[in-house]
């Protein structure tokens, strides 16, 4: 029996580069609450951007947010794996001093930037909803280091790679593409974020439905008793779950019988 639903954002339950969830979205997670199932929202964006997208249902639901970094439940923070800040602060002082990439820091409740260039910080303020703060030192960053980012509108691997790279062995990183390379704390990702959520509430993995699409999914889809591949996803991601869907909601509705 599915007590949990854990499910992607981006790429997953907004596809084809929509903004803002469907309506739909909201009413399942309240149907599904009626049933006694819990369902959580899992992604890379920080814990007050996904609050922002579900402002109409976070108080019914739970919340993977930074790749893992922060659990929460009912608008509660019941886990955070934060980065040493002497370790975050030494990556972020090496590529901002010796790459010509930007740099990121997210904490629960904001995102900060010491931008090079003007374009990147109209970007980032917009890509952040506007939860985002410009710091001339990312030790005066009042919160816990949750996630790092690092940024090159070209390609970042080509102008930060190998000074990123030496950080592999020291933190996680957790997600890459062709503009952002991002680093969570050693062992931090949505799979270790989920095995914190399934212990608070004593759900067992076969007792948890997931949905995804990318790499930072692959330790929760290999969790969750059950798991679905967007259909768009690379053969690394459909291969590590048991079935596969263009649409998770109507896979929802079918399951549950909604």
């Amino acid at each position: 029996m599915i007590k949990l639903v854990v499910s992607d954002i981006d790429g997953t339950l907004l596809r084809s580069g929509e903004k803002e969830l469907k309506k739909e979205v909201i009413e399942i997670i309240g149907e599904l609450k009626k049933k006694g199932v819990l369902f959580a929202a899992a992604s890379g964006r920080s814990y007050a951007d996904v609050r922002h997208l579900f402002k109409d249902a976070e108080k019914d639901m739970a919340f993977l947010a930074s790749d893992g970094a922060l659990v929460s439940y009912r608008s509660e923070i019941i886990g955070k794996f934060p980065i040493d800040r002497e370790t975050g602060f030494a990556l972020m002082k090496e590529i901002y001093m010796e790459t010509e990439a930007e740099v990121a820091l997210y904490g629960a409740y904001m995102a900060y930037s010491i931008p090079k260039e003007e374009s990147f910080a109209s970007y980032f303020r917009k890509t952040m909803n506007n939860h985002a703060e410009e710091v001339d030192c990312m030790r005066k960053v009042p919160e816990e280091y949750l996630k790092i980012g690092i940024f090159h509108k070209e390609d970042v691997e080509k102008y930060a790679g190998a000074v990123a790279s030496y950080w592999n062995d020291k933190l996680h990183r957790v997600y890459s593409s062709t503009n952002w390379i991002e680093y969570t704390n050693a062992g931090v990702h949505k799979g270790a974020a989920l095995d914190k959520l399934m212990r608070a509430f004593g759900i067992a993995p076969d007792e948890v439905l997931a949905f995804g699409d990318n790499k930072n999914d692959k330790e929760m889809l290999a969790l969750a008793g059950c798991s679905y591949a967007m259909g768009h996803t690379d053969r690394e991601i459909k291969e590590l779950c048991g079935y596969e869907t263009e649409n998770p909601i109507e896979t929802i509705k079918v399951l549950f019988g909604l």
